[in-house]
């Protein structure tokens, strides 16, 4: 069971919205539906939803400054948005859930189902790293929300040494010796960081070629960490030793 609600300036967007909604999840119960964002502010104040479905470009109040007179978030909030791709990357960065226009019932289905295993309130945290994220989306994020079972924990993506997988789960080793265990998998993240020049070496190890201290070639080959742990290298990342190689001495 759920409380929803959904702000968005166009009829159809709200109409598909509602519909798609009632479809999959007829077991939550879609509280207000406004295409005036004031209107849907004041309703808010004073009948905070489980989960919000926001819009971001509206008139008079676009959704981010909706959000803004609203902190601190007491839900959860989906955007659906038309933004592009670098601006979708300061999104999942932050851990902020989103839709892409134009909605269909297999993204919802999605949103929905993700949003239901985390059911975490949006924290202020991860709202200022998105409005961070998306100054610089055109650039590299530096910095990234990694969910774990309280909350989020924002990270400097240059802190991280590792990542390794646990079945559904991540386990994210840092520089400063923390070991943060993740809800999200390791393909996630993989997809995340690559930008950040981190590289899959194996399929349960995903490595930042930065703390990479020695290379062992025997046995298929392996990488000795920064924190002294030894990774395998699959046979079908070996070809990739040689690249780490490079990348080492480029930042050492």
């Amino acid at each position: 069971m759920a409380n929803i609600i959904i702000i968005d300036d166009e009829d159809h967007c709200t109409n598909v919205l509602e519909n798609l909604i009632n479809k999959v999840h007829p077991d939550y119960k879609v509280i207000g539906i406004f295409t005036n964002p004031l209107d849907g502010l004041d309703f808010i104040k004073d009948n905070p939803p489980d989960l919000l479905f926001l819009d971001i470009e509206m008139p008079n109040l676009n959704g981010f400054a909706l959000l803004d007179n609203l902190l601190p978030i007491d839900f959860d909030v989906i955007f659906t948005t038309a933004y592009d791709q670098y601006a979708i990357k300061a999104f999942q960065y932050s851990a902020m859930n989103y839709l892409l226009k134009p909605i269909t019932e297999k993204n919802i289905v999605k949103a929905l189902s993700d949003w239901e295993k985390q059911r975490k309130k949006t924290t202020l945290e991860q709202w200022q790293l998105l409005q961070n994220n998306l100054k610089n989306s055109n650039k590299n994020c530096s910095q990234i929300a990694l969910p774990t079972g309280v909350g989020y924990k924002i990270s400097d993506i240059q802190n991280i040494v590792r990542c390794q997988s646990d079945s559904n789960y991540t386990y994210v080793f840092c520089n400063d010796g923390n070991k943060i265990l993740i809800s999200r998998t390791l393909k996630e993240i993989a997809e995340l960081l690559q930008d950040h020049g981190f590289v899959r070496i194996h399929q349960s190890h995903l490595i930042n070629p930065q703390f990479v201290k020695g290379i062992l070639k025997q046995d298929g080959g392996s990488l000795i960490m920064h924190d002294d742990v030894e990774i395998p290298v699959s046979r079908q990342k070996g070809k990739q030793i040689s690249e780490i190689l490079k990348t080492m001495i480029r930042f050492k």
